[in-house]
């Protein structure tokens, strides 16, 4: 603490001032954020995600960036900047709306935005330009799990593209969806799941090249042109891998495929892509050698005085600067819990509809056997398993172990008078969020492959318009399986949802400014066929929703805020 003190009396006193107002808002953001750091910490090493293998060095990276750059940021001290207070003010709101609407991502973009906005009021856009990077590159500890989707449509490309080579090189392949099946030889049976995807593979090259590009390109246009190429050539080394597996499996067997060469090829294939990075790295800096700017003049050395005068003007931004912090923190300890609403407005159980009997299914709860007996009612059920003799239950033994236990259930098969089946599932969320997720992400660990997914409106016979995510599923373990119609919708009190994104985001909202926790319902829907592959499945469709959705709700005024 002396030697602090000592140094700061050493300085002139503006960045005596300058130093003292940024530690104090710097350590509030720090306080303000230890929730945030225990979650990623939660996330990175209690619960490691491949996806996040690469968060805690990122860190550690801007730190050396910073290091690196210590005397071109030293040169870079400017006075207090206005506009650099008023940057905090959107970044500040951003981090309490993800605070206030429990979006911890939200959060952590807020926190880096305030981290940047704090350079910027305290020392000036030019400092704010030295260290953009350093700050900047911490976006990469932001978990991308969210984009299941993308990577749904990158492991649908990568099957296209490698049934295609296999073909090529004379091994008869395949493919369903995401399955590559060889009926030569051994024969194999391989799904490119999320993992094979690529897409986390590119997370972890983009993030270090990004560093790369950084330290050894010269010119803006080459640590661009070298960041934006790590996306092809992790995506080509993920091709090249998912290749050699489908080649093993076919001279060597599945089993040796999906064992040790699955399991360490990854590394390889990586550190082959990060080799061939750094030869790009030496091509771009000989293209773009000509195009290498000439060092900046240096200022004279008289001319830094003038950069530590202290006006009323660098008082007020380093005095408002804390207080502003401070009392976010306030807000967010002051603000009252939000308060959860109920589920009356959703009836509780299914029933019967005017043109389709119910029937309820039942699932064993012994692993091993799994099987599924559907009752006329829950009167009638029977005392145990008819294969295994095992206890029954209303839910699955996978849902009932992985899913909160305030999770409620509905559950229904319909019938109509052909025989033709509509399965419903009405989940809904408890305290926990992890009570709902997207089918996008179930299915796939179900053995099931997801192919057209899209958001489809149907008209039902009361007037009324009804957005409903539609997809064809097929099962991976049988190429010759036909596909199925599956989709999904989210209800709330006042508002439905076809889109996850949209769903989270009113519940952002009526979270943050409502202060009120938004009790949802995902309601599933499957049947033996797509749901629009033609006129009359697309009639079949809205004639059961049209039913099911007059039943779903306790009071016909409850219609979830569809139009």
């Amino acid at each position: 603490m002396k030697r602090i003190l000592s140094y700061l009396h050493s300085l002139p006193l503006l960045r005596s001032l300058q130093a003292v107002s940024f530690a104090i808002s710097f350590v509030l953001l720090l306080f303000m954020c230890r929730g945030l750091f225990s979650w990623l910490a939660e996330f990175v090493f209690n619960e490691p995600r491949e996806d996040m293998a690469h968060g805690w060095i990122v860190p550690v990276f801007s730190l050396a960036i910073l290091w690196i750059k210590r005397k071109e940021i030293s040169a870079s001290l400017g006075h207090p900047s206005w506009l650099g207070l008023l940057a905090t003010v959107p970044a500040i709101f951003l981090f309490l709306l993800g605070t206030l609407g429990d979006q911890v991502r939200i959060t952590q973009i807020g926190a880096i935005a305030l981290l940047g906005a704090l350079f910027y009021a305290v020392w000036g856009f030019k400092l704010l330009n030295a260290v953009a990077f350093a700050v900047a590159y911490l976006l990469f500890t932001v978990p991308m799990s969210f984009l299941d989707a993308v990577t749904i449509k990158l492991r649908f490309v990568i099957a296209v593209i490698a049934s295609i080579m296999l073909n090529g090189f004379g091994i008869p392949v395949q493919r369903s969806g995401t399955g590559l099946y060889c009926l030569s030889g051994e024969g194999f049976n391989l799904d490119i799941a999320d993992p094979c995807s690529g897409l986390r593979s590119i997370f972890a090259l983009m993030a270090l090249m990004a560093a790369y590009a950084y330290l050894t390109q010269r010119t803006r246009r080459g640590k661009w042109l070298l960041f934006l190429s790590s996306v092809p050539v992790a995506m080509l080394g993920n091709l090249a891998r998912i290749f050699t597996i489908a080649l093993v499996a076919r001279f060597f067997g599945q089993a040796a495929a999906t064992g040790f060469y699955h399991d360490y090829s990854g590394f390889v294939v990586f550190l082959v892509a990060v080799l061939i990075m750094i030869w790009l790295g030496g091509v771009v800096s000989r293209l773009f050698a000509s195009c290498e700017k000439l060092p900046a003049k240096q200022e004279p050395k008289n001319a830094s005085r003038e950069n530590t005068s202290l006006r009323i003007k660098h008082i007020a931004v380093l005095v408002i600067l804390p207080i502003l912090i401070f009392l976010s923190f306030i807000h967010i300890k002051r603000v009252p819990a939000p308060q959860e609403e109920s589920t009356d407005f959703l009836r509780e159980s299914l029933t019967s509809l005017p043109n389709f009997n119910i029937k309820y299914p039942l699932y064993c709860q012994n692993e091993q056997c799994g099987r599924i007996t559907e009752v006329e009612s829950y009167m009638s059920a029977p005392d145990a398993c008819p294969s295994c003799n095992s206890s029954m239950g209303r839910i699955s033994l996978g849902e009932k172990n992985i899913l909160p236990k305030d999770t409620i259930f509905l559950k229904g098969n319909y019938y109509d008078a052909v025989g033709d089946v509509w399965r419903i599932t009405v989940v809904v969320n408890g305290k926990s969020r992890q009570s709902i997720h997207r089918p996008e992400i179930c299915l796939p660990a179900q053995g099931l492959s997801i192919e057209n997914g899209h958001i489809e409106n149907f008209v039902l016979n009361n007037g009324k318009k009804l957005a409903v995510h539609c997809m064809d599923i097929r099962s991976r373990s049988s190429q010759s399986a036909s596909r199925q119609g599956h989709g999904y919708f989210f209800v709330s009190r006042d508002t439905c949802a076809a889109s996850h994104l949209k769903r989270i985001l009113i519940s952002v909202r009526d979270r943050a400014f409502k202060r009120r926790i938004t009790r949802w319902a995902m309601v599933t829907i499957s049947n033996e066929e797509s749901f629009t592959i033609s006129k009359e499945r697309r009639e079949a469709t809205v004639e059961f929703l049209s039913e099911f959705w007059e039943s779903l709700f306790v009071d016909e005024k409850d219609d979830g805020g569809i139009q």
